[in-house]
C-alpha cells in the first residue's frame, strides 16, 4: 500500500498540468516582445513617419502656445483679458458654457508678399495653436457674452447669472 502511494507520487504530471510549468516563461517572452517592438520599428526605419506627423513627437509647449490671462469680477460681470498676439478674429474660436470658457485658435505662418521671391520654394512652414479653458467661480449667461480683440488682447465680458435665493418654506400641520 505504501509502495502504491510512492508510485503515484513519482509518476509524471498529467498532460494538462505540464503546460503550467512553462507558463511563466511564455508570459515573460510575450512581455519582452511587446517592450522590444517599438525599438525594432525605429531601428529598421528611422524616418518612419516623416514630417507630416512630426508634431506627435514634440512636447506640449512646442505645439501649443501659452495663453496668459487675467480674470476680473465686477458686480454684474466676469471679465477675461487674454493675450493672443498675432491672431485675428477669424483665427480665434471662443466657446462659452455657464461654468467655463474655452479659447482656441489656429494660425499659419504669414509672410508679406513683397518679401517672398518667386525662385524660393518653402520647404517647411509652421502653425501655431492655442487652447485655454477657464472655469468660473460663478455661473454666467452664455447667450449674452461679448468679445473684443484689440492690439493682441482679447477681452471677453461675461454677465453673471442671477443668483437663486434660498426661500424658507414653513411646514403646516394638516
Amino acid at each position: 500500500m505504501i509502495e502504491n502511494k510512492l508510485e503515484k507520487a513519482m509518476k509524471p504530471l498529467p498532460i494538462p498540468f505540464e503546460e503550467f510549468e512553462s507558463f511563466p516563461k511564455h508570459v515573460e517572452e510575450f512581455f519582452d516582445l511587446i517592450a522590444r517592438r517599438p525599438f525594432e520599428l525605429l531601428e529598421k526605419r528611422p524616418f518612419l513617419f516623416g514630417r507630416e506627423l512630426e508634431h506627435l513627437w514634440k512636447t506640449e509647449p512646442e505645439v501649443f502656445r501659452p495663453v496668459f490671462l487675467k480674470l476680473y469680477e465686477t458686480e454684474e460681470n466676469l471679465v477675461v483679458r487674454a493675450e493672443v498676439p498675432g491672431y485675428t478674429e477669424k483665427e480665434l474660436t471662443i466657446t462659452c458654457e455657464p461654468w467655463r470658457l474655452v479659447i482656441s485658435g489656429n494660425r499659419e505662418y504669414r509672410e508679406e508678399p513683397k518679401l517672398e521671391k518667386k525662385e524660393e520654394t518653402p520647404i517647411h512652414t509652421e502653425k501655431a495653436h492655442i487652447y485655454r479653458t477657464i472655469r468660473f467661480p460663478v455661473e454666467v449667461k452664455p447667450e449674452n457674452v461679448r468679445a473684443i480683440l484689440k492690439n493682441g488682447i482679447l477681452e471677453v465680458t461675461l454677465p453673471k447669472a442671477e443668483v437663486v435665493k434660498k426661500v424658507k418654506i414653513e411646514v403646516k400641520p394638516l
